[in-house]
């Protein structure tokens, strides 16, 4: 029987720009990375700046979230249109959770043709809703971590792209 689909809102810190978080996302089929500026109004609440080794001009204070997992929507609707997503009657804001996934069901359904296909593999599977300015994106992982740099988005692009290669 399928469950109604419920919007759970999570903590995230910190919070990107909201009004040009310029996010870019980045993915190499084994997981899903996410850099974004963060809000000027809450870089007092990061306990930990991570060092890359190039200074260089121009350093701002940015978000690194690799998600674990490499399912992933990126672009979809602005915030001029988001009362036309599904879940906006539920109360949508920074990032949320997507309790009961369609999503995750339709990928699910896909799967089960495959003869070692096993349900357990999905239990730990989440379905992450984040909402930008411009942009949104959505993400089935199992789990994320959030590192903070003092970078350019070029130089942390590359950090990531080292990441994904290694």
């Amino acid at each position: 029987m399928f469950q109604k689909e419920k919007v759970q809102k999570i903590s995230w810190t910190p919070k990107w720009d909201g009004g040009a978080p310029m996010p870019q996302v980045f993915s190499n089929g084994q997981k899903v990375y996410l850099i974004y500026f963060i809000a000027d109004w809450d870089r007092e609440s990061i306990q930990k700046i991570e060092e890359l080794e190039d200074n260089e001009e121009g350093e701002d204070y940015l978000a690194l979230v690799e998600f674990e997992g490499h399912t992933f929507r990126f672009g979809i609707a602005n915030d001029e249109v988001f009362a036309g997503l599904p879940y906006y009657k539920q109360g949508i804001e920074w990032a949320q959770i997507i309790d009961n996934s369609k999503w995750i069901d339709e990928i699910k359904q896909i799967h089960k043709i495959h003869p070692r296909f096993d349900n357990d593999h999905w239990t730990n599977r989440k379905h992450y809703l984040l909402t930008f300015k411009d942009e949104i994106l959505e993400v089935i992982a199992e789990s994320y971590t959030i590192q903070v740099f003092k970078s350019t988005p070029e130089r942390l692009g590359r950090e990531v792209l080292e990441r994904m290669n290694k």
